[in-house]
């Protein structure tokens, strides 16, 4: 068993342990010793050509997990963003805004097919999602994670989440504001979208200002054979470059 390599191939410079930063990540390891359950992998094949959102994992469900990836062989960089720096800028630059939407809470909503349309970055179907083609029972998974639904003719559904936070604070990480929400994915999409709870929309300016932020602050991890990379889930928001096929992701969440 190899030991334990400190992260240094970053495209942006990788802070050190005094640094005010202090990354909820400081290295990455070929221990596959995991004890974390179970492992998943991409259940209905996302576009490999596009870029996956910057996110944390199941933001939107009760419990989000920890996470743990395993690499792509060519392509699909992970670049990840500490979520605290994004809460310091947007109150920086949107003190006002970012106070008025957290005191409003948000609401999301997201439209989804029957059945799944892998072509699309968005086409995960509800039978995929919910694990089950019978309506009654999807209902009650959907409700479970605290969330609506609403048929739509032709067999799709509406689901409808909310109203939840804009940031969060966790324990065990020095009270720091995460921005643990999916406006930036989620507002003015085709399929989904993200406004205040009350049914304002949010400014523009203001989410397209965020998108900057997460991408400017951004650290870019480009994997090599055997790495097995291990996430703060409520720390840190994470994506996926375009990827080169054949590609295999293996993840494992954590409470």
């Amino acid at each position: 068993m190899k030991p334990a390599r400190q992260l240094n191939n970053s495209s942006k410079p990788f802070p050190n342990q005094q640094s005010t930063l202090m990354l909820p990540i400081l290295q990455k390891t070929n221990t596959y010793g995991l004890g974390c359950g179970h492992t998943f992998t991409n259940a209905y094949g996302l576009p490999m050509r596009e870029f996956i959102c910057y996110h944390h994992e199941m933001v939107l469900i009760k419990e989000s997990p920890k996470k743990v990836v395993l690499p792509p062989p060519e392509g699909g960089q992970t670049p990840f963003v500490p979520s605290f720096r994004v809460t310091e800028r947007m109150l920086e630059e949107f003190h006002k805004a970012v106070e008025e939407v957290e005191a409003k809470r948000l609401k999301y909503t997201f439209t989804t097919l029957s059945k799944d349309d892998t072509s699309s970055m968005r086409g995960r179907g509800w039978e995929d999602a919910f694990g089950t083609s019978d309506k009654a029972e999807a209902g009650r998974r959907a409700r479970a994670l605290g969330m609506e639904m609403e048929w739509l003719p032709g067999g799709g559904v509406k689901t409808i989440l909310g109203p939840g936070s804009l940031t969060e604070v966790f324990g065990g990480r020095k009270g720091r504001r995460m921005w643990f929400n999916t406006v930036v994915d989620m507002h003015g999409k085709e399929t989904s979208s993200a406004m205040l709870a009350d049914g304002t929309e949010i400014p523009e300016t203001f989410v397209k200002r965020c998108e900057q932020i997460i991408e400017e602050e951004s650290i870019q991890f480009k994997w090599e054979k055997g790495d097995v990379l291990f996430l703060d889930n409520m720390a840190l928001l994470h994506g996926r470059r375009p990827s080169l096929p054949p590609r295999k992701v293996l993840v494992a969440t954590c409470k």
